[in-house]
């Protein structure tokens, strides 16, 4: 049975683009992650937070990592955030893979695009 944990719709701000004029400030993009649970989910039989990602926690380890940094492409932004998630989980002592990132900027036109790292 396949168990995964997935983060959808998260916004963080960061500078994202090649362009001079997208260099200028930071804008919303939006990350969807998804967490592989290795072998059994603790969590699933005991409710309890301290057996799996509390994910306002990895939220915010996002945020803070993201709030000051300056990514001219957006498929070295998600690789960035991809490795940020793996260290995290490997710091908290919980077996879980980095099963996908998405980021994806909205726009209209050639304002708006996504890129996704995925282990699938």
């Amino acid at each position: 049975m396949k168990k995964e944990l997935r983060i959808n719709g998260l916004e963080a701000h960061f500078v994202l683009g090649n362009n001079e004029s997208e260099k200028l400030k930071a804008r919303p993009v939006i990350l969807n992650i998804a967490l592989r649970f290795s072998g059994d989910n603790a969590a699933c039989l005991s409710d309890e937070l301290k057996d799996t990602v509390c994910y306002s926690n990895l939220a915010n380890v996002i945020g803070l990592n993201l709030k000051d940094k300056n990514f001219n492409l957006i498929e070295h932004a998600v690789q960035f955030v991809y490795q940020l998630i793996d260290k995290h989980l490997n710091n908290i002592g919980i077996l879980k893979r980095v099963e996908a990132v998405k980021i994806a900027t909205e726009g209209k036109g050639l304002n708006s695009a996504s890129f996704i790292l995925s282990d699938w």
